[in-house]
Parts: structure tokens; sequence; C-alpha cells
């Protein structure tokens, strides 16, 4: 029988690293909130409990008023509820849609009972996604807000699936959100990821849980590259257990690159294996090994998970890169637009930087919601404030300034767009606003390698130079390839400087001129932190590669970049002190 139902579909949150870590109290903590939550907040909305596996939920209302209330009440109970043990900390997903259903002697089956589970996988923890469908219907009716998430498209879903969410903390007469923006480029133009579950090749059942967990560990990590469309969990453990061909897993998806590895323990170290794989040539892209001590499970899945996405993101954006070349702007549509704008910008030069900004801006143009493409933009204003004339560098961070403010606006979870909003208020005299903005970057996105750096930066010029070398290190660890690597290097061979290691700094520096793309400032760190030892012969060799990449740089104008505008970029004692050395080491005045 066939008929028109609102359905509810609920699923815990991270519910194989819950049971890796404690499977008997898991599954005690299930079944206390099936029974104390779930079921009779389900019964007294007027609702049916159709199927209970593992740690989902399905349901099904004849009123989808009563569907999305039961399931706000379910979420509001679970937060004042919420134990103190790990596993006791259960949090839920819930998806509601209003769709047709064919009903089969108790069960329920149809299209609408994947849109629901598509919705429960885009509800944030202890949240709630509806349709626009259920939206609808249910309009000014509830007493609490909901916000636009936009569309998403799945390969099971013959169009795209637009969709609200509530988030715990709303409440009547709260003021929603402003709502967040629809992705204005399609799907199918941003590179496309699955991560097929991690094979447990050790010989201790128990294992498997890790396993799982570590693969749903990757692809929420993954999730927060937001230039990366990657495929829900629950598509992707389809071919769990399975031997299947890479390009048809790919097809299947609809995916454009897939991840797959394993994991084998013997007594108390782990090893690790991720591959990256083309999708449509099954070709092998990029393969890691990762070797550790298991001490603490949890730290280790974010490690590693974090350090996979790291490596993984900078080698899909030179993959995508390599594609366009030969294309101009006129061929191409926004998204590869601003793929091109992100290789420019990353040659650190005036005339690439000149290109990028065209290319950005050209995108925007296409594209005027488009968050990332206001955020490279206001990335480009920085670095042609660096690399310009010193003149424009004040009117270059006011740019930035406005057009971070504008990509947030867009969308505010953008962490490139928190990144280039801190970058330019770090270096528009509000250094400790500009910590703030970096902070909020990474609290989106942990591995976002030039996340870590910048801070790193920010942090050496309020004269924190131990915790910049550790936020910059981080970065390393993230993303050992980055095309920011010589910056990395300079940065730490500025804060090694800075606390009087002068060795070390030159050390840096060295490591530094020798990645591409370097540009003249490892070389000044370099000659300076050789003048601060008085080792006059290299000193001297090292004024003299300065000089060959910048030929007019002399004690004056050193001095000078540091500085946007009246606004010193360093502590002024940090600033005189370089320059000083600058001079012993040989510069002219």
């Amino acid at each position: 029988m066939r008929r028109l139902a609102a359905i509810m579909d609920a699923d815990v949150v991270g519910y194989s690293r819950l049971m890796g870590l404690d499977e008997a109290g898991t599954y005690r903590a299930v079944k206390r909130c099936r029974d104390a939550f779930i079921l009779p907040l389900v019964a007294a909305h007027g609702g049916r409990i159709v199927k209970q596996a593992g740690d989902g939920t399905l349901a099904e209302f004849a009123s989808v008023l009563d569907a999305v209330a039961c399931a706000v009440a379910i979420q509001r109970t679970m937060h004042d509820h919420a134990g103190g043990a790990e596993a006791e900390r259960l949090e839920l997903r819930i998806g509601v849609h209003l769709g047709d259903i064919v009903a089969d002697d108790g069960d329920i089956h149809g299209e609408g009972i994947a849109v629901a589970e598509h919705l429960q996988e885009m509800a944030p923890p202890g949240g709630v996604c509806v349709s626009q469908q259920v939206y609808d219907q249910i309009g000014l009716k509830v007493d609490f807000p909901l916000t636009e998430i936009g569309c998403r498209t799945f390969a099971d879903l013959p169009g795209p699936l637009r969709a609200w969410r509530w988030q715990p903390g709303g409440a009547a007469g709260e003021e929603p959100p402003a709502p967040a923006q629809t992705d204005p480029l399609p799907g199918k133009k941003r590179p496309s990821i699955a991560v097929l579950p991690f094979v447990n090749l050790s010989s201790v059942e128990e294992q498997e849980h890790f396993s799982d967990g570590f693969t749903e560990e990757l692809i929420a990590t993954l999730a927060r590259c937001r230039w990366l469309r990657v495929v829900a969990r629950n598509s992707s453990f389809t071919f769990k257990g399975k031997a299947a061909d890479v390009r048809r897993v790919a097809e299947d998806l609809g995916v454009k690159y897939v991840i797959e590895g394993s994991i084998r323990r013997a007594a108390n170290r782990i090893r690790i294996t991720a591959q990256l794989l083309s999708g449509e040539t099954g070709m092998l892209l990029w393969a890691e090994r990762y070797d550790r001590m298991l001490d603490d499970v949890f730290v280790l899945q974010d490690e590693i998970a974090g350090q996979i996405t790291g490596t993984v993101e900078p080698e899909l954006g030179f993959i995508e890169f390599a594609a366009l070349r030969g294309h101009t702007a006129t061929d191409m549509d926004a998204w590869n637009i601003y793929l091109k704008g992100l290789w420019h910008l990353y040659k650190f030069d005036l005339q690439n930087l000149r290109i990028s900004k065209a290319l950005f801006e050209r995108a925007i143009d296409l594209e005027p919601a488009f968050a990332q493409a206001h955020a490279r933009l206001a990335y480009v204003h920085i670095q042609l404030g660096w690399y310009g004339p010193l003149d424009e560098r004040a009117e270059r961070i006011a740019d930035a300034t406005a057009l971070a403010e504008r990509a947030i606006a867009l969308d505010d979870r953008e962490p490139a767009a928190h990144l280039a909003l801190g970058r330019a208020r770090a270096l528009g005299g509000q250094p400790q606003r500009g910590i703030d903005h970096l902070c909020n970057a990474l609290r989106l996105d942990a591995s976002f390698a030039q996340g870590h750096f910048a801070l790193g930066q920010a942090l050496c010029y309020v004269c924190r130079p131990e915790e910049g070398i550790a936020a910059i290190n981080e970065a390393f660890r993230l993303s050992p390839r980055d095309p920011h690597l010589w910056t990395f290097y300079n940065m730490v061979a500025i804060a090694h400087y800075q606390s009087g290691r002068f060795a070390q700094a030159a050390e840096a520096a060295r490591a530094s001129l020798r990645q591409e793309n370097a540009t003249f400032w490892p070389a000044m760190v370099l000659a300076a932190s050789l003048g601060a030892m008085e080792r006059s012969d290299e000193a001297g060799s090292a004024v003299a590669n300065l000089l060959r990449r910048r030929p007019d740089m002399t004690v004056k104008t050193a001095r000078a970049e540091f500085y946007f505008g009246s606004v010193p970029v360093m502590p002024e004692d940090f600033i005189d002190r370089f320059v000083r050395d600058l001079h012993r080491a040989g510069l002219p005045d």
C-alpha cells in the first residue's frame, strides 16, 4: 500500500568509535536511549517505530508537524540527560522527510526512506535536519528556528536535496541565525571523494571496531575541507567486506577519487596504510604508511586522520591544477577559474599574484555568492601587500579585510575566510583579533595547515615565538608538501631569531631557500642571523644572495618591509635589532 508519511531517521554519532571504546557500555547506553527517550517520545507524538537496527531507529508519523516536534523533543531530552562516561555521552543525528512510502507487512520502503537517511547524515550532532518538503508544511508553525543549509546531491537520488536544520540551543522567540548560503557551484564541479572502510588485517577480531571508527574519523575530517565533496559514511560502508574495483566504486558513488587502506595491529603497535586512487583510471596517485604506538585510541585516530587529510588536500590541489593548464578563463566555469587562481597565487611573485587576482575577480563575477573566491581574493590582496609597492600596503589590507568579511557573511563556516580575516587583522595592527579569527579557522578545520602556519606567524607578532613554532610545526606535520613550505621554514627562522637562537634561525632560513617559490625573505633572515653571530664571511655571501634576489635592498628598505602603512608587523625593538644585524652582515645603508 502506497501512502504519504513523515519519516524520521535517527542514528548515533560515532557509533563504531564508541563500540571500540566500550562495547558493553555503548550497547547499554543505546538501549537506555531508546527505552527512556525515543520510544516514549515517538508514542507521545503519535508515531510508530518501524525498525531498530544497531544504532539506527526508523519511525513514521501521520503528521509532519508531530514528526519534527518529536525529533526536537528527543534531542532536547538527550541533551538534558547527557551522561558522564564517554560511552554514555550519546549524541544523535535525526533526519525528517515527508514523502511517499510503500507499506508492506509492517515495514516501509521507497525513495523517501533514502531521503530521510541522507538528511540524518547532514544533521549536526545533537541536531535535526529536515527536507524542503517538511519545511514547506511546517513553515512558521514551530517555536524553534530552522536554518537553511542549501542543496546537496546524492548518487541514489534523482535531484538535489534542499535541507533545513535545527541545532541545540534554539528556543522560542529566538532570532534564527542568518541562512547559510547555498553552494553556488553544483556539487559535480567540486572534486569528489569516497573513503572506503579501512580493512582490518589484525588477527584480533575486536580491531574491526577500530578500523570502522578510524574510517568514520577520516570521513569526518575530510568533510571539513569545504572544497571537497565527501561521500557520507553510510554510502561508503555499503562496500565493506567487498573486493570491488575502484573504478566501479567511483562510478556507483559518483566520485572522482577514492581513498582506501588497511590497519594492522601487533601488541601495542599499529600500522595504518592509506592510498589515494583515481576513480576514472584506478591509478595510484598517493600512498603513505603510518606506524604508531597505540597509547590513546582517540588521539591516534585524530592525529593520523588529520595528517592524511592535511596531505591529501594539497595533493588533490596539485592534480586538479595540473588538469587546467592550457585552459583560459573564457572556456572555464567559476570553480575551475578559482582553481587556476589558486595555482597562480602559490607562485608568490608579483606577476602571478596579479593574474590570480584577475581570475578570482572573474570567478566572483560569474558567481557573486562564491565565498571561497572572496576569501582567496582577500588573501591575494594580503600577498600583494607583501610583494607590491610599499605605499599600497595600507590600502591592500583594507581591501583584504572587506573581502574577508564579505566571505564570512556569505559562509561563516568557511575556514579560508577566517584565515584571510585573521591575517588581515594581524597585519592591520589588531594581532589579537587576528589570532581569534585564526583560531576560528582551526575550529572549523583542525587539519587546515595554512591556518596553523598563520596562527604561528601571528603569535610571533605578539612576542610568543615558542607557541608560534609549535603551531607551525603542526602545519609541517599536516602538510609536508604544502606549496607554502618556504614560508613555514621562513617563519620558524624568524621565531628562532626572535628567541636569540641564531644558529637555528640560519638553519631554518637555509631550508626555506631550498624550497620552491622562496622569495627574498629567507635570504634576509639568513643574513641577519649570520650578522648577529658575527660570522662575516658567511654573512657576506648571504648578503650577496639577498641582493641577487632584491638588488634594491638596503637597511632602510629592509626596515620598511616590516611595516604596513604606519603599523609595524613585529615589535619595534625586534625590527631595530634585525636591521642592526643586517648592517653588521654587510647590507648597505
